[in-house]
């Protein structure tokens, strides 16, 4: 049985090879350009990082809210990037919606969503070499894109389940 974490890191590592241009930080307008997904930065009610809408038979739309810091809007990307995955190549579900305010609660589709950001943006091999190289945690943030917050969760999350 594949566990939510696994497929999650699966799904984040084959999009990075068939889409990803191998640089960092990850650019994931393109990514989300290749996908066929709309990307808009607004201004959005005080909490709310982000949403996706997909209907049935339309294109997906991704809403970041633009007052968030650089490296949360690209952590809210690669979040709702993730949404669209599951729901697209693990469930074959053509619509849903999901809003991420910071607070709700958390179910194993923010976790999926969580663990396909961080791997789609701190890939594991090329993390754990930085890490190895002894960088400092706020550059490796800087390095993806990042917040360090974002860098110390993914190694806690690497730490408890390893691939």
């Amino acid at each position: 049985m594949v566990m939510a974490w696994q497929a999650a890191r699966h799904n984040a590592d084959v999009i990075l090879r068939n889409l990803g241009d191998g640089d960092f930080p990850v650019d994931l307008e393109s990514i989300a350009e290749q996908l066929d997904i709309d990307v808009s930065y607004r201004s959005l009610k005080p909490g709310m990082s982000g949403f996706i809408i997909k209907d049935d038979g339309e294109q997906a739309s991704i809403y970041i809210n633009r007052g968030d810091a650089p490296g949360r809007r690209r952590f809210t990307l690669a979040h709702e990037l993730g949404h669209y995955v599951e729901r697209m190549v693990d469930a074959k579900d053509e619509s849903f919606s999901f809003t991420d305010s910071r607070g709700d609660g958390y179910d194993l589709h923010e976790f999926y969503a969580d663990e396909f950001a961080g791997a789609l943006l701190m890939p594991q091999d090329e993390l754990h070499g930085l890490i190895e190289n002894g960088t400092p945690l706020s550059e490796v943030a800087d390095y993806f894109g990042v917040t360090t917050p974002a860098v110390a969760k993914r190694l806690e999350r690497l730490r408890k389940n390893r691939d």
